[in-house]
């Protein structure tokens, strides 16, 4: 290490004797409109990174070197750029332009702005406008539909997870999310979910670290995909970078932004239920004798619909029994279905969102300050959630040569009683759509419990039994079992930057990310499980500490852009967790000391620190040829110090073509190629075995070891990516396109092989396995129509990635990623694409026929695939139309390919819940089979005509052919609509700028497999266990209205 600095000091030396760079000087100019008038309040941008806003006569002033490209940006407005040359005045009008939209300047890995002609990989960035028109509570989430390359599930759920990939999976067991950095600060996205919850077996989806970040604080959000784009940030960027940059005071402004707005949840896709049968397991009722009168009772025990057809019997419902309810107490009521259905269960959601930000620029300083905060209901009664967001972001500059900039935000996140989902005891999709009574009246339901504190369930065990047999009232549980959490998060940085000489300036940063979380989870006395409390406490810190020296020289047409610097990355995390055993002593007690039997406390810490050197280089010549390497070294404290040191290297080259071929019609052209290598990093414990703590017994504490064995021996795993692309703009900039090819492979990756027992162990942690992925990205822009007051604009963009497991191990070629709670398996399989779904197929006939057995039902297959989770491609189109001060903006978001499997399916069909168990008379007539069966007498297969009963076939949809509840992922959605409008300045009165707006999420979907089942809610974390439906709530379409004020 001490070698390396000496030489990264000797490197500085040499960039500081070489020659002078031009000087900066001001640039000033003039922005007018079309028609020649001013445009006040225009973003002028440079390439280094520097800002000015235009005054009411449109003029500006900006410190920019010749060569830079400056941007000019204002509302409602072409953008247009331009290049400092030898003159220090400009005129721009803002018309439309020539100049490539391709081209400008983007955020690029450490937080540095880049010339994105000189860039030889692919990013893509989103504007913040795109990010806050949607008026999402999570700023990821928008990318969906709008990024090439980028798959993200965001299931509708209270501030839950979102599953964000690049370019596919590359892990079998780590981590395959991309790192988020928020102005530098590598932000850590941790989820708290635990396997059951992820893999559908019922837990409450406390979301992401990414929620902490405010949409309203979001200039624009780069996403670098590959290797070559990410390299620089090492280990932790393997999957890519989201590069999130906030607002910043700017020069020459003062503003003051208040946003306040309203947004609307409902049901979008739920499934169907029958609505022709009741509860119980008989067509019959049983009559009993209550005091001398006989009386139709309901198989109350039995949460399945297979009971008696709707016909307006008069019977005893479950709520007959309790005295204190006098006006239902022993009265008989018709036998129909439910006018308050599982619909009316849920509430409209409604979140209420109100920001306000200060923008102030002095002579030497640039502030802004914001306050935001979103108060949010659920759409399960008794839900809500809610989060407060302060930042500031403050620069300095002391002197003509020194400059401090620091950005701090302050994040409250409170979660109360977040939905369980799941095949869990507290989730009420389980009791609504897998088991249940059809007749059910949700509005009967709300009177949950009695005087003396007991709970009414419908399902009781018997007629003269209150006591719940499977099922809690769905009422009680979402106001008795209930949860809270609580997440306390602070993160920042403070930047120093020192002009050594012109052209040479260093950097030093200091960069924190902090957070606590408290989680507490109640069942209550009375309910079906037992009652038990919990509690949970996380912890988390990381700093990093960081030092670059940048040089950046140009002379004739030569150019040169170089860093380097040194990273000291040091994290600490911690989890604190205790339960009741046994179940409560008092009810209504909620605390760790009530607890029947010995309460159950666990804690974990681990501790790791990486030190890192990197540099950077970059050779222009005419703003036409582009070559660039860069280099770091990681050396991991998670490592054993003779093996804890490994080297990234990537190179990158561009040619702008259109330099060199002119012709009429081409605006810009560049073709670029990469080549990388990175890693990814190790846990703290795998390359060590520890004793963990388990239950004690008779009162001893006791320890055990894993049953996988680590390894000293371990390595990172390799990621080799190379990428080839083409850019190009056409036609005045009314078409250009980027497309991308590239190829991952990545090697040493880390599996639990399969070992011997006698060592005292089962598996043992090896780099074994290997995996690809190669792809197309594709992004177009089209301007079919534009105008002086008029645009119409589309943007498409398609990726579709090939995913393959070259091998899992040379010992082993399947690796079990997890279970789903119920018959089938997510496998990761050598030759296959990543994520298996594992079980039984239909058995088919040489034309193709489903074989039936001797009884009527079909022959299942041995356990064979069922399809993966990885989709074939994902397409997004988005529509936008301006028109004066109108905008009008559409996103299609679809997705092909890919598969899950569905508990609830499953367990509906099972249980007669769904449409089909009662659809076209089927439990009259029976149900043929739609197959062949073998022909003893003719030995062929002929065409079935056994009839089985409804309840017989539907029953087998459970230890029957798994592939029956296994469905394709395709979606078509309407994932985004907004429409704004921006008033003249003569109606604006005393405001800057007021623009009112409404906007939609998820209006529509279509093209689903099985409708009223959302693929996208086949998801409880954001880990690798996907596509395993559990037990989801509805999913859901927002929509609302916000206002913005500027003044």
């Amino acid at each position: 290490m001490r070698r390396n600095l000496k030489n990264l000091f000797v490197l500085g030396g040499l960039l500081l004797g070489a020659s002078l760079y031009a000087q900066e000087k001001t640039v000033t100019g003039t922005v007018t409109d079309p028609d020649g008038f001013p445009v006040a309040d225009a973003v002028v941008k440079t390439t280094s990174g520097k800002e000015a806003y235009t005054d009411e006569n449109g003029m500006f002033s900006i410190e920019a070197k010749q060569g830079d490209l400056v941007t000019v940006e204002a509302m409602g407005l072409p953008t247009q750029s331009f290049a400092v040359g030898a003159g220090s005045e400009y005129k721009v009008t803002l018309k439309p332009s020539e100049t490539v939209e391709l081209e400008g300047a983007v955020v690029t890995a450490l937080g540095i702005t880049r010339d994105k002609r000189s860039l030889g990989y692919a990013s893509q960035e989103v504007k913040g406008d795109v990010i806050q028109a949607g008026r999402g509570s999570n700023a990821l989430q928008s990318l969906s539909g709008n990024v090439a390359g980028a798959q993200i599930t965001a299931p509708s759920s209270l501030g839950g997870s979102t599953r964000i990939t690049l370019r596919g999976i590359g892990s079998i067991t780590g981590e395959n999310r991309p790192l988020i950095v928020i102005d530098g600060i590598p932000l850590a996205n941790n989820n708290v979910n635990d396997t059951n919850t992820q893999r559908g077996g019922g837990g409450r989806d406390y979301g992401d670290g990414a929620f902490d970040i405010n949409p309203d604080d979001v200039e624009s959000i780069n996403v670098l995909k590959g290797g070559p784009a990410s390299a620089l940030y090492g280990s932790r960027a393997v999957n890519g970078v989201i590069m999130i940059k906030t607002k910043s005071g700017k020069k020459g402004r003062e503003e003051i932004t208040v946003n306040t707005g309203v947004a609307f949840e409902s049901i979008n896709q739920i499934p169907k239920l029958q609505s022709l049968y009741g509860g119980g397991g008989s067509s019959e009722f049983e009559t009993v004798n209550i005091g001398g009168k006989d009386y139709q009772v309901v198989d109350y025990a039995t949460d399945e619909s297979w009971g008696p057809r709707f016909n307006n019997q008069e019977v005893l419902q479950w709520y007959a029994f309790d005295p204190e309810f006098a006006s239902d107490y022993m009265k008989t009521t018709p036998w129909q279905a439910a006018k308050n259905d599982v619909k009316s269960f849920f509430n409209t959601g409604v979140a209420y969102t109100n920001s306000v930000s200060f923008t102030k620029s002095y002579e030497a300083t640039n502030l802004r300050v914001s306050l935001s905060n979103v108060n949010q209901t659920g759409i399960v009664p008794n839900s809500s959630l809610k989060k407060t967001t302060a930042s500031i972001n403050l620069s300095n500059k002391f002197s003509d040569v020194f400059t401090v900039t620091t950005n701090l935000t302050y994040t409250r996140t409170d979660g109360f009683n977040r939905p369980e989902v799941g095949y869990g005891d507290n989730s009420v999709a389980q009791k609504m759509f897998q088991w249940g009574q059809r007749q059910l009246d949700y509005n009967k339901l709300k009177d949950y419990k009695l005087a003396n504190g007991n709970q009414r369930s419908w399902n009781r065990t018997s007629w003269d039994d209150g006591t719940p047999a499977y099922s809690d009232n769905p009422y009680w549980v979402v106001n008795e079992n209930t949860s809270k959490d609580k997440r306390d998060r602070f993160y920042g940085n403070v930047e120093f930057k020192y002009d050594i000489a012109p052209g040479l300036y260093a950097i030093a940063n200091v960069m924190g990310d902090t957070y606590d979380m408290q989680i507490s989870e109640r069942v209550a006395v009375g309910s079906q499980a037992m009652s038990k409390y919990s509690e949970a406490y996380y912890k988390f810190t990381e700093m990093n500490y960081e030092g670059r020296i940048h040089f950046d020289k140009k002379w004739g047409d030569f150019s040169l852009n170089a860093f380097a610097g040194v990273n000291r990355r040091h994290k600490t995390q911690s989890r604190l967790s205790s339960s009741t055993n046994g179940g409560l002593v008092v009810p209504n007690y909620y605390f760790i000391g009530n607890s029947l039997d010995n309460p159950t406390t666990s804690s974990f810490r681990e501790t790791s620190e990486v030190n890192s050197i990197y540099g950077m280089i970059s050779l222009g010549y005419k703003n036409m040829l582009f070559l660039e390497a860069t280099g770091r070294n990681d050396w991991f404290s998670s490592l054993p110090i003779i093996n804890n040191s490994y080297f990234y290297p990537s190179v990158t080259g561009s040619f702008v073509f259109s330099e060199v071929f002119k012709p009429s019609w081409l605006n810009f052209g560049k073709l670029r190629a990469g080549v990388s290598q990175v890693s990814s990093d190790l846990t703290p414990y795998q390359t060590g075995d520890v004793l963990g703590s388990s239950i004690n017994f008779n009162g001893t504490p006791t320890f055990i070891q894993s049953n996988t064995k680590m390894n000293p021996l371990l390595k990172p795993e390799i990621k080799d990516t190379w990428e080839v692309g083409l850019e190009a703009s056409m036609f005045n900039n009314r078409f250009g396109f980027d497309v991308t090819y590239y190829n991952e492979k990545r090697t040493d990756l880390l599996v639990p092989v399969q070992h011997s027992w006698s060592t005292g162990y089962g598996y043992k942690w090896l780099n074994a396995g290997e995996m690809t992925n190669e792809g197309v990205e594709a992004l177009v822009n089209i301007v079919p129509l534009r105008n002086q007051d008029f645009e119409w604009r589309v943007t498409w963009n398609f990726a579709k990635n090939n995913n393959k497991v070259g091998k899992v191990s040379d010992e082993m070629d399947s690796y079990n990623l997890t279970n789903a709670p119920f018959s089938v398996q997510l496998w990761a399989l050598s030759g296959q694409q990543y994520g298996q779904l594992r079980g039984t197929d239909f058995v088919y006939d040489d034309q193709g026929n489903k074989v039936v057995d001797a009884n009527g039902f079909y022959e299942k297959s041995e356990v064979k695939n069922l399809g993966s989770i990885i989709p074939d491609y994902n397409m997004g189109i988005r529509n936008t139309f301006t028109y004066k001060g109108v905008a009008l903006s559409a996103l299609i978001d679809i997705q092909k390919g890919g598969n899950f499997f569905s508990t609830s399916h499953m367990w509906g069909m099972y249980s007669g819940m769904l449409e089909e168990t009662a659809a076209n008379g089927v439990r009259e007539n029976g149900v043929v089979a739609d197959g062949v069966m073998w022909d003893e007498g003719t030995k062929s297969y002929v065409k079935n005509t056994t009839e089985v009963s409804a309840y017989d076939y539907y029953k087998a949809y459970y230890n029957g052919v798994d592939s029956q509840n296994v469905f394709d992922a395709d979606y078509i959605k309407l994932r985004e609509v907004t429409l704004s409008y921006t008033f003249p300045k003569k109606w604006a009165g005393p405001f800057a700028n007021v623009t009112v707006s409404a906007f939609g999420r998820n209006l529509a979907t279509w093209g689903l497999d099985k409708k009223g089942f959302d693929p996208e809610m086949a998801s409880y974390g954001s880990g690798n266990i996907q596509g395993i439906e559990g037990g989801s709530l509805p999913s859901t379409r927002t929509y609302g209205m916000n206002l913005k004020l500027q003044f």
